[in-house]
């Protein structure tokens, strides 16, 4: 009787274990770390770019500095970060307290459509949504005339040229649409314009 189940039990094994095998591999739950590559980061870049642009706010010409980084899918879609400041002392025309001068910066996110990436010459379209503010100050220290915030967008189109796999040159220009705010003798309607850019962009991978 022994020997009977034990040829039984054997039977039953032989029979089930590839059944059981199968169903195993079948069944397999994925998981994120597993052989292979789940998600494809083919199409993935990272990028920096630092840019100049030249505008007017309250008829004081202004030299800008402005700095992006994201990452782009497919050459194609980008997103991320970036923060501009203005870099020369600015003295708004409305402007009636002497030796004072304004400061600007924004910071906020962008989302970009780059068309024909891998083209020498092509085309590519970011927008800022951001955060700014402007505030008057003095050689020594803030002049205590406060400052004021504002939220601001501002749509772009540059023209882009494709020095090397990883660097690219641009130019172009964008116009500034700041939300309503009130400074000292001018508001949102003196901020808002039109700004040039020319600049670089690397690709980091």
């Amino acid at each position: 009787m022994k020997n009977q189940l034990v040829v039984l039990a054997l039977f039953l094994l032989s029979v089930t274990n590839p059944v059981f095998t199968v169903a195993q591999s079948n069944d397999e739950p994925q998981t994120l770390f597993q052989k292979g590559e789940p998600i494809n980061t083919e199409n993935l870049g990272v990028f920096v770019a630092p840019s100049f642009g030249f505008t007017q706010m309250d008829g004081a010409g202004a030299t800008l500095f402005n700095l992006r980084a994201g990452v782009s899918i497919k050459d194609q879609i980008s997103f991320g970060a970036y923060f501009s400041t203005s870099m020369n002392d600015m003295v708004p025309q409305s402007e009636t307290v002497p030796n004072v001068y304004m400061d600007y910066w924004t910071v906020g996110g962008f989302a970009e459509y780059t068309w024909n990436a891998s083209k020498l010459v092509h085309l590519t379209f970011p927008l800022y949504i951001g955060y700014g503010e402007v505030q008057m100050d003095n050689e020594i220290g803030e002049a205590g005339l406060g400052e004021a915030n504002f939220f601001q967008v501002e749509p772009s189109a540059l023209i882009e040229i494709n020095l090397h796999r990883l660097v690219s040159l641009n130019a172009g220009a964008g116009y500034r649409i700041v939300g309503n705010m009130e400074y000292r003798n001018f508001n949102q309607s003196d901020l808002s314009g039109l700004t040039g850019y020319i600049g670089l962009k690397f690709n980091i991978f």
